[in-house]
């Protein structure tokens, strides 16, 4: 057997031994080396930076850490490329506390196992008992235990994937890791690593709520069997269901219910009582779904998620908290995508924020992507430049079959020759919307799908705010219904946020100019950060979780690429479900 296949086959068995059997395997390999050569053990430093240089630490199970080569270097350097966990004068409080961290990763939505605490220390176990000379085991050791820090480190601070892998701007990835060697060097030097989630995690209130949440939902019996409800049809109140007991246990796990309501249900449990209806109404309520106690799709799917299922879906937000880039100080507006749900602060600590409904993209066809961007200005009365897309696929079928249809819509033809109207027939009409030689644009009215005032953040996917006609639609529980832009359910109240800075424009300008018979485009002194975000959970204002619905199949997309970086010689092929907008509104 050649030497390349005798080191294979080395790496191999210690990748898949427990610790003691692969420390004895460590220390023999290296002995043996040392017999062969008739060379002393390397000094210490020249130890350390060949590890380093070669980026593999066959001790872990994923030997290659060349992704955290670059923190480890200057983790070392600032420590003279001396051991930092191992030796004499080395912290056993630093070695402790690093393990703890470790350990209590989950408290930040990670995974403990991916640093692989329980072999690490039974590592620092068998260091305790080698001696000084033993160099290259024991930097080894430290080494390893270096790797598993700085993983930990980068995970907590800019996340365990990397957002451009969903189509997300590159502002989500604005973070740099480079000082994460910094920071952990100074916890090292201070001995304070217990410190360290707190220095590494976004610093937002949300991810503060959430931390707190996953450690109540920790608590409780995620392996307990929850039976789901399930329902033929929609439960209303005063029907009767024999699930009507599992219904009340589960409103009192929520804290919807009272245990005297539960207790005086009697001879009636099978009866969808007026307590359990008004249980079901809160928590519809909560969760921003239309609140008359009708157990339907939606609210059947909300009671049977379980601990474990929100667990996992409060891990996945988390995540996406830490792709967030840094808050402006400012006015500033969020849309959450599948809360359909926007909130307009003043502030960074404004705690009563404009909120209203949305209606996003459809879910299929035309998904509302996620970005970040600066509204530059609005437009009162705007005109609707209707996109191709839209126009080839749903006006052009409706105008062949009816002459009268650009007229009855309002549609006006841009890029013709005003005399030539009456000259051309519908088929040359056609042809040129067909070719790109005209455009169509709807006049500002009451049929104008834009309403009276839409507000511009100039982006890639040309999508942007906007009013509109139907608020009917308001009132529907899931609201993924547009071509891709946002509709807002109060545009009024939104043009007054935005131009709350600007005193020639009040509540009373405001309307006017959204009566008014003409397009006004209105400048902002100062452009306003704009906001689309994706997650399923979320904590309002009363301090009280929303858990919604994976309209975009982007919690599935998230939890697989996860799994996969795990295993990062497995070549990553994210292919995101987003579908871009039309930007038709």
């Amino acid at each position: 057997m050649t030497q390349q296949a005798v080191s294979s086959s080395t790496q191999t068995t210690w990748r898949n031994s427990p610790p003691y059997l692969l420390t004895v395997l460590v220390l023999l390999y290296f002995f043996s080396q040392s017999a062969n050569s008739q060379s002393p053990e390397p000094g210490v430093r020249q130890a350390i930076e060949s590890l380093l240089a070669s980026k593999q630490q066959p001790l872990l199970s994923q030997a290659d850490f060349s992704q955290y080569s670059d923190a480890l270097k200057q983790l070392y350097q600032m420590n003279a490329n001396q051991p930092i966990w191992l030796g004499e004068g080395r912290s056993v409080k630093n070695r402790e506390d690093a393990l703890s961290l470790l350990s209590n990763a989950k408290a930040d939505g990670l995974n403990a196992d991916a640093y692989e605490v329980e072999r690490l220390r039974g590592y620092l176990q068998q260091a305790a008992t080698l001696p000084q000379s033993a160099t290259t085991a024991l930097v080894s050791y430290d080494v390893a235990l270096s790797i598993a820090l700085v993983h930990f480190a980068r995970d907590l601070h800019v996340g365990r994937v990397d957002p451009r892998d969903f189509d997300y701007p590159t502002q989500f990835a604005a973070k740099s890791a480079s000082d994460v060697a910094v920071l952990l060097n100074q916890h090292i030097q201070q001995q304070t690593l217990a410190e360290l989630p707190t220095a590494l995690a976004p610093k937002f209130k949300q991810y503060q709520q959430l931390k707190t949440l996953l450690a109540a939902y920790h608590q409780q019996n995620t392996a307990a069997q929850m039976p789901k409800l399930i329902l033929a049809k929609s439960l209303r109140p005063g029907e009767q269901d024999a699930q009507l007991p599992e219904l009340r246990r589960r409103l009192l796990e929520l804290g919807e219910l009272k245990a005297e309501d539960v207790v005086g249900a009697g001879n009636t449990e099978m009866l969808y009582d007026a307590a359990a209806t008004e249980a079901v109404k809160r928590l519809q309520q909560q969760q921003g779904l239309k609140a008359d106690g009708v157990i339907g799709k939606q609210t059947l799917a909300l009671l049977n998620q379980t601990p474990a299922d929100k667990i996992a879906m409060l891990e996945l937000a988390m995540e996406r908290l830490r792709w967030m880039p840094e808050l402006p100080e400012g006015p500033r507006i969020f849309v959450n995508i599948p809360a359909f749900q926007l909130w307009a602060f003043n502030s960074r600590d404004d705690e009563q924020p404009l909120t209203m409904k949305v209606i996003v993209g459809k879910a299929e066809k035309n998904q509302t992507p996620v970005l970040w961007e600066e509204m530059k200005y609005l437009e009162f009365m705007p005109y609707w430049n209707i996109p191709k897309s839209i126009m080839d696929k749903e006006m052009l079928p409706k105008l062949m079959s009816d002459d009268e249809f650009l007229a009855n819509q309002d549609i006006e033809l841009v890029g013709r020759y005003a005399d030539d109207d009456e000259e051309e027939n519908q088929d040359s009409i056609v042809d040129e919307i067909k070719s790109g030689r005209v455009r169509a644009r709807q006049r500002p009215g009451s049929n104008n799908p834009l309403g009276r005032v839409k507000f511009i953040f100039p982006n890639k996917a040309e999508v942007y705010l906007h009013d509109t006609p139907g608020k009917a639609a308001f009132n529907r529980d899931r609201r993924d219904l547009s071509h891709g832009c946002v509709r807002v359910a109060e545009a009024d109240k939104l043009a007054e946020f935005v131009l709350g800075g600007q005193s020639e424009w009040d509540q009373q300008t405001i309307q006017q100019a959204m009566a008014g018979p003409k397009t006004q485009r209105v400048t902002l002194r100062k452009s306003i950060p704009v906001l689309f975000f994706y997650t399923t959970v979320f904590v309002g204002l009363d301090d009280k979780p929303r858990f919604y619905p994976d309209i975009y199949g982007q919690d599935e997309l998230l939890q697989t690429a996860l799994s996969k970086a795990a295993d990062p010689s497995a070549k990553q092929q994210l292919v995101s479900k987003t579908v871009n907008s039309a930007g038709g509104g």
